[in-house]
């Protein structure tokens, strides 16, 4: 039996990964994608988050708060556009982040519920170098974040019923 709890999801995946391999060759992008992923669970310990899974060029985290979850997604984001993961000058690598606080399962260091869901949903919404939340999420973040965060959209999220407000988490100084 699982256990009941509130938590911050992330969600963080490489953009384009299937172009980072026609243009790097097979080796050269999954040791990008790796260096991506490496760096995406480092920015979750050292917010104090969980990785929970890896799933190719994407990281699933848990965060006891949003805004552990929300600087963990900045580090990873600030720390992916200003490095060379690819090696090469003019094959840049950008990552997409969405997050959701909500109530999920836990269940032998995985997690499960609808809230999994929201904040993979938000991930889809985001584009190269964002990082997408919910309302619900927002309201939990502290004054400094909420201040850089701003509505860009409504969407009806695959899966469920009525509209979920989508808000960007501008991270960029």
């Amino acid at each position: 039996m699982g256990i009941d709890k509130e938590l911050a999801i992330l969600f963080a995946d490489v953009v384009g990964s299937t172009q980072l391999y026609e243009s790097l060759g097979d080796d050269s992008a999954r040791e990008t994608v790796q260096l991506c992923v490496d760096c995406m669970k480092a920015a979750t310990l050292e917010f104090g988050g969980d990785v929970i899974k890896t799933m190719g060029d994407e990281v699933m985290s848990t965060f006891a708060t949003a805004d552990d979850a929300i600087n963990a997604a900045s580090k990873m984001q600030q720390k992916i556009s200003a490095g060379n993961f690819s090696g090469k000058d003019d094959v840049h690598v950008a990552i997409r982040i969405g997050c959701h606080y909500g109530h999920v399962v836990v269940e032998e260091r995985d997690i499960f519920g609808a809230a999994v869901h929201t904040a993979n949903r938000m991930t889809s919404q985001a584009k190269a170098g964002q990082i997408i939340t919910t309302a619900g999420t927002v309201e939990l973040l502290s004054d400094e974040w909420q201040s850089v965060v701003r509505q860009i959209g409504v969407a009806t999220l695959r899966g469920q019923s009525g509209e979920v407000g989508l808000y960007e988490v501008l991270w960029q100084p």
